[in-house]
């Protein structure tokens, strides 16, 4: 992979959400301060201007509520509204580097802003595959042979379920509980332990599976509850009890 840069440019609307002017003359009347909020959306989009979508926003100021969504298929995302202050977000993409940055949500804010992601190139390692042709013939015969010990989901049984994260492919697993992850997405647990998770082969230690890979970039996915069935190559001593999450992105 080279390692060019890829620029990526979100603009951020701050449209003023104005209250009813009955309901402001009213609270004005009784002596009431009425606070204004400003609306905090914005659209990402490659260098071509064709959208990007798939990519994550989250915000990070602490005295915040935790806030995530995602670009839509026109690479727009809305993030709510937000009284006058400073905030920070997150913005992400699988196979990018993260970048955080600070805005001053208030009046007058409608200056568009430049957001420029670099490619990390040794984020993924390769994975070489012998045997049947294409990257994903691991998977293919796994789920032949091993279909009893875990979880096999393509990219087609994936886009049926349409999920909003990563994480939400994993609801309705028996032994996994879903819980709202404070940095944005979901926390996945087994029997009350976190899963490891690898791309394409290469370990992320103590990441959640929403924290490095977003539905749109998953070609397969594969979920070993316990030890039984791990390929060997991706077996963790230390973590037998507590399954495997093992993904396959459309970058490789």
């Amino acid at each position: 992979m080279d390692s060019r840069t890829v620029h990526v440019f979100a603009w951020c609307a701050l449209t003023v959400f104005v209250a009813e002017s009955a309901r402001a003359q009213d609270a004005a009347s009784a002596g009431i301060s009425v606070a204004h909020t400003y609306r905090f959306t914005g659209v990402v989009t490659n260098p071509a201007r064709e959208p990007i979508t798939d990519a994550e926003v989250t915000v990070v100021t602490p005295a915040s509520a935790a806030r995530s969504t995602a670009t839509d298929n026109r690479g727009r995302f809305d993030l709510g509204e937000f009284t006058a202050g400073a905030l920070s977000f997150r913005v992400r993409r699988l196979g990018y580097e993260p970048r955080t940055l600070d805005v001053q949500i208030g009046a007058g804010q409608h200056a568009p802003m430049e957001i420029v992601l670099t490619i990390i190139p040794e984020e993924l390692a390769n994975v070489t595959v012998t045997g049947a042709p294409g990257r994903l013939s691991e998977f293919f015969l796994r789920r032949q042979t091993r279909s009893a010990f875990g979880r096999f989901l393509d990219q087609e049984e994936i886009r049926k379920k349409g999920p909003r994260f990563a994480s939400d492919l994993f609801r309705n697993v028996p032994g996994a509980s879903i819980k709202t992850n404070p940095g944005g997405g979901n926390a996945i647990r087994i029997r009350n332990c976190q899963p490891m998770v690898l791309i394409d082969g290469q370990r992320s230690p103590g990441a959640e599976l929403d924290e490095v890979v977003s539905p749109g970039d998953i070609a397969a996915i594969e979920f070993y509850p316990s030890s039984a069935g791990v390929p060997a190559q991706y077996l963790e001593r230390t973590n037998r009890l507590c399954g495997l999450i093992l993904v396959w992105t459309k970058n490789q």
